[in-house]
């Protein structure tokens, strides 16, 4: 079955080659099977299948490489989203942070889009460190990466190359 997702990772993926190839050489190879069920028994939620598939897609990116994905985000590593979630989960009183969000992408200064598995669809949510209400920004994951992907084949972005930003034209 193709999945949604899967042509959009398709999508992304042939555009990458063309226009952004050392930023797909950047990214990491797919989280396995065993990675995500992992990842899933240890955050002890119900992975959602976009992220399933956006995790196999690319385990997040190379642990050296500087480049943005989308914006100023970080995409996230199974790893990486385990020892987040932990901290988050920690600090949740103080912060406004859900115990059903699972954070998938960072901006390396404390603030996170999120799947608020809280939800049926899990809505992408986003987590501002500092902020007392957390708005959710897309129906869906799969929603998030379609209007990511069709603004970037009009070429409403461009990289930033000081610091490796994937900035949306406005």
């Amino acid at each position: 079955m193709d999945s949604l997702m899967r042509h959009l990772l398709d999508r992304l993926e042939s555009w990458l080659k063309t226009h952004r190839p050392r930023f797909l050489r950047g990214l990491a190879p797919g989280a396995s099977k065993t990675q995500l069920e992992g990842l899933q028994m240890e955050l002890n939620l119900t992975l959602p299948a976009d992220l399933r598939e956006l995790l196999s897609w690319h385990d997040g990116q190379g642990d050296d490489f500087i480049g943005r994905f989308e914006q100023d985000w970080l995409l996230m590593s199974c790893d990486q989203i385990l020892t987040a979630k932990g901290d988050l989960d920690h600090d949740a009183a103080s912060t406004g942070w859900n115990a059903a969000w699972i954070p998938f992408l960072d901006n390396d200064a404390g603030d996170f889009l999120c799947l608020d598995t809280s939800q049926t669809k899990a809505p992408v949510r986003g987590f501002w460190l500092g902020e007392k209400e957390h708005q959710i920004v897309a129906p869906s994951l799969a929603d998030w990466l379609a209007n990511f992907v069709e603004n970037m084949e009009k070429g409403n972005y461009e990289e930033e190359p000081e610091r490796g930003s994937f900035l949306r034209r406005m």
